[in-house]
């Protein structure tokens, strides 16, 4: 399986594969702009190639987009539900040009008006923004942690979701384990595993299953508040990751750390963390020029 982290891009969307490497990461993520703005990204063509063959160099075996978090597909406000499907639109033909594989979102908050009546605009908005590039990259529905309103929280709504947006296959889902375990999902015990399992196999199905977010918790099991920890530091813990990494489905996808590591983001120690639970050897830090790092 292929374990990474969500990096960097700070000097240059480039600089993301020089902090894989350092990380030991099989596989990234990126905030190709400010997560928290509508500014489309604009990258100059030598920038793009050096990403290309950077990427190429240092064989990652993927890299995928998080999408801003303004983006709202369930909203009634006709203004931002365009500008969240031209978010999206941009960012598919962006992963489309750098050679990414798809890009994660979160489809928004109902603002009360309830799941339901909102689903026929979601479904809408996710064909147009399929309908509206021919990008190869897969668009990512990421299961929410549970605050106001949110759409997408529990298994059955993000089912319902794939199920309104029509049969595109470059449609699918990415896991998230803190928001998971924010929404009553207990995966700290084999039941809890088996049962989430299930649940995800029964209303969604393992074939949509592209990506996993592999995050512990700081808040209690049901707390619908998103606040990741390291590896084995929150309330899921190891043994919990221990059972979702023994199960075959979910070992199939890459995992993509989101942790905070030592406040600089995902790191080689929780890298080799999940490494070590999976049965897989340690990772080691390489610098941009493919050397592996040794400690003076």
């Amino acid at each position: 399986m292929l374990i990474g982290g969500h990096v960097s891009t700070r000097g240059g969307i480039d600089k993301a594969v020089d902090v894989a490497l350092s990380i030991g990461a099989e596989v990234i993520q990126t905030h190709p702009s400010q997560p928290q703005t509508w500014r489309p990204l604009t990258i100059e063509e030598a920038t793009a190639e050096r990403l290309r063959e950077k990427a190429a160099a240092a064989r990652l075996a993927g890299h995928w987009f998080h999408a801003v978090y303004l983006i709202n597909l369930a909203t009634a406000d006709e203004v931002l539900l365009k500008r969240s499907i031209g978010s999206l639109v941009h960012y598919m033909d962006l992963a489309a040009r750098l050679g990414a594989d798809g890009v994660v979102f979160h489809p928004g908050s109902h603002r009360g008006a309830g799941f339901e009546p909102m689903l026929p605009t979601i479904g809408s908005a996710l064909r147009q923004v399929l309908g509206r590039t021919d990008s190869p990259a897969r668009l990512l529905v990421e299961n929410s942690a549970g605050q106001g309103g949110c759409v997408g929280c529990r298994f059955e709504e993000i089912g319902a979701i794939l199920d309104v947006a029509g049969d595109d296959p470059r449609l699918g889902v990415c896991l998230d384990t803190c928001h998971s375990f924010a929404n009553g999902y207990d995966i700290r015990t084999p039941a809890g595993v088996r049962s989430t399992i299930d649940e995800f196999e029964s209303a969604v199905g393992f074939d949509r299953l592209v990506l996993v977010h592999a995050n512990d918790s700081r808040e209690e099991l049901g707390a619908n508040r998103d606040r990741h920890a390291n590896i084995g530091e929150g309330l899921i813990g190891t043994a919990g990751f221990g059972m979702l990494l023994a199960d075959p489905r979910l070992r199939r996808v890459p995992w993509v750390l989101e942790v905070p590591g030592e406040g600089q983001g995902p790191d080689l120690a929780n890298v080799n963390r999940l490494r070590e639970l999976a049965g897989l050897a340690p990772a080691v830090a390489r610098d941009p020029y493919g050397a592996v790092q040794t400690s003076r």
